[in-house]
């Protein structure tokens, strides 16, 4: 591999590195729920992309097979955790409901 493209993937590696920590802040201080949740996703997607790199960096093609298993656990993680959050504000729908027919019955 010629430096100049070893210099290249170590600069990708850089700004994706610094792109992770961009989006870790946002999904600290995200307002709303699904910021958060695209933030945790897009980690995701940063992070399969950084092991690609460093797959064709390192010249070891082993790693991309780590980067298939941890997309799916990254998709899989952010779609149950939707569906947590989804259930509780159902649930919490459900209570405040019968909150309210308790209290027209009285």
């Amino acid at each position: 591999m010629s430096e100049l493209m070893k210099l290249l993937l170590e600069i990708t590696l850089g700004v994706l590195a610094i792109g992770i920590c961009i989006v870790f802040v946002r999904a600290i201080k995200g307002p709303r729920f699904t910021d958060r949740i695209v933030a945790i996703n897009m980690i995701g997607t940063m992070t399969t992309a950084i092991i690609c790199i460093l797959s064709i960096y390192l010249n070891e093609v082993c790693l991309i097979d780590v980067s298939l298993v941890y997309t799916l656990l990254s998709f899989l993680a952010v779609v149950i955790i939707c569906h947590v959050v989804t259930l509780h504000h159902k649930g919490r729908e459900l209570f405040l409901n019968k909150k309210e027919k308790r209290a027209e019955e009285k």
